[in-house]
């Protein structure tokens, strides 16, 4: 008898602990194509977490850091489970609190500096109460350019009429 009672005691004291809600720490980075990370020179990129089933947002906010290291992001080959971030790179930190495996779509657009060029990227990770996603964390990649016309200006008129018209046209273009 006295083993049944502890047996089952023991049992709903694991049951309601499982149901208690576990703070979770999401790391989520914008990695732009062969590029760099979106940060805080390119006005961040807005990360938006969301319970893939219900819809609802778990937590939302911008990246902020620095693009990262360039010898380790473009010179270096990067090399299976090694890291690409450091404690300066850009990134969106969050603690979740969840009581279950949830289903998370992780929603980046950006640059949030750029927005003719901001794009939006997604994945889905399954986000588990307790264990946290730190480190380099959840990347996301993000296709794009940022394309900034330098010249002419929208102010400026440009006369088209003639049968040879040219038009000069400087631009600054930069990966996102």
């Amino acid at each position: 008898m006295k083993k049944s009672f502890l047996a089952v005691f023991t049992a709903l004291f694991m049951l309601a602990a499982i149901s208690e809600a576990s703070s979770t720490k999401v790391v989520v980075r914008a990695l732009a194509k062969d590029a760099k990370f979106i940060g805080a020179s390119m006005g961040g990129a807005l990360v938006i977490i969301r319970n893939s089933e219900t819809g609802e947002i778990l937590s939302k906010g911008l990246t902020s850091g620095g693009t990262g290291n360039t010898d380790v992001l473009m010179k270096t080959p990067i090399r299976r489970h090694s890291s690409v971030t450091d404690e300066k790179t850009a990134k969106f930190e969050t603690t979740i609190d969840i009581s279950e495996p949830v289903l998370a779509t992780i929603e980046v657009s950006g640059p949030q500096g750029h927005k003719q060029a901001s794009i939006k990227s997604s994945t889905q990770v399954w986000l588990i109460p307790g264990k946290d996603i730190t480190g380099d964390g959840i990347v996301v990649e993000m296709p794009g350019f940022v394309v900034d016309v330098m010249a002419p200006q929208a102010h400026d008129d440009t006369n088209l009429n003639d049968t040879e018209a040219s038009v000069q046209i400087k631009a600054k273009i930069v990966m996102l």
